[in-house]
C-alpha cells in the first residue's frame, strides 16, 4: 500500500503542484522578510537616532542651563569682590537655584586675598543630595590644591570656558561629578578666578538609563577620552573606556565604534557583540565633547517581523498540508479511471482480448483514452489472429525448406571417402548454403575408369537457386553417360536449360573428366573460378583455362575443352565464389591470394579431407562473427596419393 501511495500518479501530481506552491512560497517569503527587514532597520536607525538625538538635546539644554546660571551670576560675584566674605550667598543661590548643580565655587588665583591664605575657594554644596541642607566651606590646603586640578588649570591656560573630564570629589562633594568652568578677568584682562559648577553624574546616569529604545538594549554615556560615564555595568563607570572592553573582549569592531565617537561622528555600526549580531546608533553631545551609544540586539530589532514570520510559515504550511490533501483528493478521483484501464491493459497483455473495458462518461483526455484502448484491443485480436496464421504458414515454410534442404544435400555426395576400395583416386568435397537451400552443387561419378566431376554457382540464392541445381545435376548425370567430352556435356546442358529459361537464370560450371588410368584430365570452364592445381612437388597455381559464357544464357553456344596432364600425388582444387568472395566484419575479402598461400603451405602432404577442412576453416576464421553472403562449395581431387606416401 505504501509502494502504491509513492508511485501513484495522483501523489506525484500532488507533490508536484506542491513542490512548485512552496518553491514560489520560499522566493516570495525570502523576497518579504528581505524588504521588510531592510525597513524595519532603516526605521530602527532612524527611531533610535531621533531618540539619541533628543536625549542629546537634553543634555545640551540642562548643561547649558548651567551655564547660563554661572554666566548670569558674574555680575553679582564681580561686585562683592572687595567683601569676600560675602561670596558665599552667591554660590549657594546658585546651588539652590539650579535643579542641576550640586556644587558651586569659587576659585580664586593664589595670594588674591592675602588676608585669607594662599587659598581661597568659597564653596557651596548639597550634604545628602537635593534633598538635604546646603553646606558652606571654603577649600583650598596642601591636601586640596585646587590650582593643579584639570577644572581649574585648563580653562586657566585655554582662557575659556570648559567643561573638565568627571572626576571623583574629594574635598567638595565627595561624589563623582562633572566641572564646568569660567575664567574671570579683571580690567586688564587678567584670570583672577575661575567661576566653577558641578554636576552629580548619577542624574544622566538615571537618563541615559531609561533610554531604552528597545527592550534589552542599553545606552551608555562616553567622557571625551572614551571613558565610560554612564553604564548598564555600574562598576565600569569612571573605571573603564570602550577601548580597554574592546581589548578585554578582543572586538575590533568595538574599537572602531569608539573612535568614530571620540571624533565626534555620528552613525550606525552593525558588529558582533558576545556572539550576537548587534546594532550600536551612536552621536555626540554637542558642546562637551562627550558621545552617547545605544547598544540593541539585531533579534530584538526584528524579533517582531521574526515572530510575525514564524506564525505566518506555521500557519502557511498548515494550509499548504490541507492544500496537499485536497489537491490530492482531487487528483485522485479524476485518476481512478486509470487503475481500472491498467487492469484492463494487463488483462489484454496476457491474451484476454475480450476483457470489458470501464465506462467513461467524460468528454476528456480519459475518454480519449478508453477509445484507444477500445480499438488497441479489437487491433491486437486482429493481429494476434493473423499471426497465428502467419506463424502457421512461416513454420510450414520452414518446414518445407528444411524438408528441400536434406533433399538438395541428399542429391549431392555426402559419404567420404566415396571410393574406399580405390587406391588411384581421392575425393572430398564440402557444400554449405547461406540459406536454407542454396544454388551451388557438386557432383562426381566413376564410370569405366573415368572420373566425371563438375561443380557449379547457380545465380540467385533460395528455393529458385536451389531448383535451378537439381536441374543442373540431373542433366549432368543423364548427359555425362553419353559423351566422352567435357565440352560436349556443357554444351548439351546449355541446350537443354537455354530451351526453357524463361526466368532467365543462369549457372557457372566446370565439367570435367578425369581418366584414371592416364591421368588425362579435360575440363570445360563455363565462367567458373578458375580451378587450382596443387602439384606433387608443391607447385600451386591456377589453371589458365578458358573461359566460356555461363550455362542457360544463349543456345546453340560452342563450348571447348582444355585438356591437361595430372601426375601421381597431383591434386585438383575446385571451388565457388563463396570462398574468395568471402567477407569479414570490415568487409574484407578473402581473396585469390590468401587462398593461394593456405594451400601453398604442408597442404600438399595432406590428404583430401585435411586439405579441405584446412581451407574451409581459414575462410571462417576470415569471417568470424560476419554473416554468411554465398554459398561455399569446394571440391578435391587427389590422383593417387598413396604415392606420397611412399615417397615419405
Amino acid at each position: 500500500m505504501k509502494y502504491i501511495f509513492c508511485k501513484s500518479f495522483a501523489t506525484k501530481l500532488s507533490i508536484y503542484v506542491l513542490s512548485f506552491t512552496l518553491t514560489v512560497f520560499v522566493v516570495i517569503i525570502l523576497l518579504f522578510y528581505t524588504y521588510s527587514r531592510d525597513k524595519i532597520i532603516d526605521h530602527a536607525v532612524d527611531y533610535t537616532h531621533g531618540v539619541l538625538n533628543n536625549m542629546s538635546t537634553q543634555i545640551s539644554a540642562q548643561l547649558l542651563t548651567v551655564e547660563t546660571t554661572i554666566k548670569q551670576s558674574t555680575w553679582m560675584l564681580k561686585a562683592n569682590l572687595n567683601n569676600p566674605d560675602s561670596l558665599y550667598r552667591i554660590v549657594t543661590a546658585v546651588v539652590r537655584e539650579n535643579d542641576l548643580i550640586v556644587g558651586s565655587g569659587i576659585a580664586f588665583v593664589p595670594d588674591y586675598y592675602k588676608k585669607k591664605g594662599k587659598y581661597f575657594m568659597p564653596y557651596a554644596s548639597f550634604r545628602n543630595g537635593k534633598d538635604g541642607e546646603i553646606v558652606y566651606q571654603v577649600l583650598g590646603s596642601q591636601d586640596y590644591d585646587y590650582p593643579c586640578m584639570d577644572w581649574y588649570l585648563i580653562p586657566k591656560l585655554l582662557k575659556q570656558n570648559y567643561w573638565s573630564e568627571p572626576y571623583y570629589d574629594a574635598g567638595g562633594g565627595n561624589f563623582i561629578v562633572g566641572t564646568y568652568s569660567m575664567p574671570l578677568y579683571d580690567a586688564n584682562g587678567e584670570i583672577y578666578a575661575i567661576f566653577i559648577a558641578n554636576i552629580s553624574l548619577s542624574q544622566f546616569t538615571d537618563m541615559v538609563g531609561k533610554l531604552k529604545p528597545y527592550e534589552f538594549s542599553h545606552t551608555f554615556l562616553l567622557s571625551r577620552n572614551g571613558g565610560f560615564l554612564t553604564h548598564v555595568d555600574r562598576t565600569k563607570i569612571m573605571n573603564e573606556t570602550i577601548f580597554s572592553e574592546a581589548f578585554d573582549t578582543q572586538n575590533s569592531q568595538l574599537e572602531y565604534i569608539g573612535h568614530e565617537m571620540l571624533t565626534g561622528h555620528s552613525g550606525t555600526v552593525k558588529f558582533d557583540d558576545k556572539g550576537n549580531d548587534s546594532y550600536a546608533f551612536y552621536t555626540t553631545v554637542a558642546n562637551t565633547g562627550w558621545s552617547v551609544c545605544t547598544i540593541c540586539s539585531g533579534s530584538i530589532i526584528l524579533h517582531e517581523l521574526d515572530s510575525t514570520l514564524y506564525l505566518f510559515i506555521c500557519a502557511s504550511l498548515a494550509i499548504m498540508l490541507v492544500l496537499f490533501l485536497l489537491i490530492y483528493s482531487i487528483i485522485r478521483r479524476l485518476v481512478r479511471p486509470l487503475e481500472k484501464f491498467s487492469e484492463s491493459a494487463r488483462a489484454i497483455a496476457t491474451g484476454c482480448f475480450d476483457v470489458v473495458l470501464p465506462e467513461v462518461n467524460s468528454n476528456d483526455e480519459i475518454k480519449d483514452l478508453h477509445d484507444s484502448l477500445a480499438y488497441m484491443q479489437r487491433s491486437l485480436s486482429t493481429y494476434v489472429l493473423e499471426l497465428q496464421q502467419t506463424t502457421a504458414t512461416k513454420e510450414r515454410i520452414e518446414s518445407e525448406l528444411s524438408i528441400a534442404h536434406e533433399i538438395q544435400m541428399n542429391m549431392i555426395p555426402k559419404v567420404f571417402p566415396p571410393y574406399p576400395n580405390r587406391d588411384d583416386v581421392d575425393i572430398h568435397a564440402i557444400l554449405r548454403p547461406a540459406r536454407e537451400v542454396g544454388g551451388d552443387l557438386y557432383d562426381f561419378f566413376i564410370d569405366n575408369e573415368r572420373l566425371f566431376f563438375v561443380i557449379g554457382d547457380v545465380s540467385g540464392k533460395g528455393v529458385p537457386a536451389s531448383l535451378f541445381m537439381a536441374i543442373t545435376r540431373s542433366l549432368f548425370r543423364t548427359l555425362s553417360q553419353q559423351v566422352l567430352s567435357s565440352a560436349d556435356i556443357v554444351t548439351k546442358m546449355n541446350n537443354s536449360i537455354s530451351d526453357s529459361n524463361e526466368s532467365s537464370m543462369f549457372v557457372t560450371l566446370i565439367v570435367g573428366i578425369l581418366d584414371l588410368r592416364t591421368g588425362c584430365l579435360k575440363l570445360c570452364n563455363a565462367g567458373h573460378n578458375p580451378p587450382i592445381l596443387i602439384r606433387s612437388d608443391r607447385n600451386v597455381s591456377f589453371l589458365n583455362l578458358r573461359t566460356h559464357l555461363f550455362v542457360g544464357v544463349i543456345n546453340d553456344f560452342t563450348y571447348t575443352d582444355d585438356e591437361i596432364i595430372l601426375e601421381k600425388g597431383d591434386k585438383l582444387f575446385l571451388y565457388t565464389d563463396g570462398v574468395t568472395e568471402a567477407e569479414n566484419a570490415s568487409k574484407e575479402l578473402y581473396g585469390d591470394e590468401r587462398l593461394l598461400k593456405v594451400l601453398s603451405e604442408d597442404i600438399p602432404r595432406s590428404d583430401a579431407r585435411s586439405t579441405v577442412d584446412t581451407v574451409v576453416g581459414s575462410v571462417a576464421q576470415h569471417v568470424q562473427e560476419a554473416e554468411s553472403s554465398d554459398d561455399l562449395t569446394v571440391l578435391l581431387i587427389c590422383y593417387k596419393p598413396e604415392i606420397l606416401d611412399q615417397k615419405e
